[in-house]
């Protein structure tokens, strides 16, 4: 008896193992909008693709947080390492690819951060933050034309949003500061 119990014991066990290992389809999302697959991914919301530093984050959060700190308190070089571990975990992490070009940038390191701008942007094209990012930076490098282009894909992106309205602000200033 003990023995066909443990048989029928185990035998659901394995099952049960088995759907949790079978492979789920493409985006798959459990009822609270969390990406199944990639449970570090932001939980999917309308017009949202990407996350700025005062984000809500999921669970890998501990060490994204902590290099959301660093940044904050304007240690760079420690976020860099934060995020560059985050990275060596997950190649095509856009956020913390994001927030790496952010740091050189902060850094004047213009060069890298257009780097990791392109790497978010060349596997999410309508990252918000990146593409924000992006078009502050073309603009400290004086590449209006380069900004605008930036804006054009947040105003496809997202209706009235952050990311939009921060870039067009700064380029209208700009416009306003070379025309004077």
């Amino acid at each position: 008896m003990l023995a066909c119990l443990r048989v029928a014991v185990g035998g659901a066990f394995l099952l049960g193992a088995a759907a949790l290992l079978s492979p789920l389809p493409a985006g798959a999302q459990d009822q609270g909008g969390l990406n199944i697959q990639n449970p570090y991914a932001k939980p999917n919301s309308p017009g949202t693709t990407g996350s700025k530093l005062d984000e809500e984050v999921t669970p890998r959060s501990e060490e994204y947080n902590k290099a959301l700190g660093q940044i904050e308190s304007g240690r760079y070089d420690d976020a860099i390492v934060t995020l560059n571990k985050l990275v060596l975990m997950n190649p095509t992490d856009a956020d913390a690819l994001n927030q790496l070009g952010y740091c050189y940038q902060k850094k004047g390191e213009t060069g890298k951060a257009m780097s990791y701008y392109k790497k978010v942007l060349n596997t999410k094209p309508e990252h918000l933050a990146a593409n924000e990012n992006a078009g502050k930076l073309l603009l400290e490098m004086r590449n209006l034309s380069g900004a605008e282009e930036r804006l054009t894909v947040l105003q496809n992106a997202c209706v009235n949003c952050t990311e939009y309205n921060q870039l067009k602000a700064m380029i209208d200033a700009y416009k306003l500061s070379i025309q004077g």
